[in-house]
């Protein structure tokens, strides 16, 4: 009777904690970025890349500014979930070696540690798509097709 009332619970709860997880990983992007797009691309363009040496600086600026907010919503809606995920994972693995590594280890020394974390995170929705709760599902559902992104569930 406790295997099956867990699984039914498991059926419930685990696609929603998923969900909560995706969506609050990709407002973190979002509140990541959208203080970069307030302050001007140009800006951060020129006080956060170019200052460490990260050329060509303005559109590299743009790709991290448009991911980070874009992305994130799409992230956080599960719209070309595990596509948009690679990308911020890919992201979030260069600013742990290439950019925070020199730092060392933690983060309020400004070390890699957080930008580690989340990299793993969405390396996780990147494999795992966007989930029983996305608009992949909704989407490709009514498309007729299982797209790549869908995810389990």
């Amino acid at each position: 009777m406790l295997a099956t009332l867990r699984t039914k619970l498991d059926t419930v709860v685990e696609p929603l904690a998923y969900t909560f997880l995706r969506v609050i990983s990709g407002t973190y992007l979002i509140a990541h970025g959208w203080p970069k797009w307030q302050a001007g691309v140009e800006t951060f363009a020129r006080m956060g890349l170019a200052r460490r040496g990260i050329e060509p600086a303005l559109p590299l600026a743009w790709m991290v500014v448009s991911l980070e907010v874009i992305g994130g919503l799409l992230i956080a809606i599960g719209l070309l979930t595990r596509f948009t995920a690679v990308l911020a994972t890919g992201h979030l693995a260069f600013i742990t070696f290439f950019v925070l590594w020199p730092a060392g280890f933690a983060w309020n020394r400004g070390g890699w540690e957080f930008a580690s974390f989340w990299a793993v995170v969405m390396l996780f929705i990147a494999v795992r798509g966007g989930g029983v709760y996305s608009a992949d599902r909704f989407v490709f559902a009514r498309m007729g097709s299982t797209a790549p992104s869908v995810g389990r569930g």
